[in-house]
């Protein structure tokens, strides 16, 4: 328990104190959308106005923990890789298993500090009131939302260049943004793109947040969505890892 919590001390001042852009792009970027499109899209009448304050105050957050695990924790695993930072820890008797863990908890963390910043932003420049129940559950469903975006960005680490990391990091994030209804309605896309976008984590989540502002009804198809994608990508990340070791084992042998 003293390692993991040295470990986690550790990746916290290197990973958030001191990298102004992890705060930026997860935390910042997401607040100004939320700010200037609240302002912009002022059409529609009162009962409108309100719910889409409070609906995109979770969109908002959604996309908040999007950025933080296919950018940041993505960047920040190859970065430990490529320092030779991650096979330092697997020499060592404590292994790799509080490492992943600590990531995966400070990223948490930023969507947890998404929650408190935006639902703030919106409670003081839009006066979206919610329920205290309304609040946990908020909390709930983005941790839980947030568990496949992680997968995926732990696998995008393996990605050997840079600027290859970089390039996918974008093509992954802003089409999921978009096509999940994250910046704007689904319906405003083609038939074929929200057949698409109702397949996505992104999408189960804002679905199941937008339950939670409107009806406080949860659709348990949305949580199954979710489930899969955590299933299947842990999965996907058990096979990659059993087939590298395979293959490690037969290159040494030879």
């Amino acid at each position: 328990m003293m390692h993991f919590r040295t470990q986690l001390c550790f990746d916290g001042k290197r990973l958030v104190l001191r990298n102004l852009s992890f705060l930026f792009f997860s935390l910042l970027m997401p607040t100004g959308f939320y700010i200037l499109f609240t302002r912009i899209m002022t059409m529609g009448n009162p009962a409108q106005m309100k719910l889409f304050f409070v609906t995109y105050m979770g969109s908002m957050i959604i996309y908040s923990g999007l950025i933080s695990a296919v950018f940041s924790v993505a960047a920040i695993l190859k970065h430990d890789r490529d320092h030779e930072f991650v096979d330092l820890l697997k020499a060592t008797p404590h292994g790799l298993n509080a490492y992943y863990i600590s990531i995966g908890l400070w990223s948490m963390a930023m969507s947890g500090l998404a929650i408190i910043v935006i639902g703030s932003v919106a409670t003081v420049v839009n006066q979206v009131s919610l329920s205290g129940w309304q609040w946990l559950g908020m909390v709930g469903i983005a941790l839980f939302g947030q568990i496949p975006l992680l997968m995926i960005g732990a696998m995008m680490a393996s990605i050997q260049h840079n600027e290859t990391l970089s390039l996918v990091s974008n093509i992954v994030t802003f089409p999921m943004a978009i096509l999940s209804g994250l910046w704007w309605p689904l319906n405003l896309l083609p038939t074929w793109l929200q057949k698409i976008g109702k397949l996505l984590p992104t999408y189960f989540t804002n679905e199941l947040l937008g339950n939670l502002f409107t009806s406080g009804k949860i659709k348990l198809s949305s949580f199954i969505g979710i489930s899969v994608w955590s299933i299947g990508l842990l999965a996907v990340m058990l096979i990659v890892v059993k087939a590298k070791h395979k293959w490690g084992a037969k290159i040494i042998a030879a």
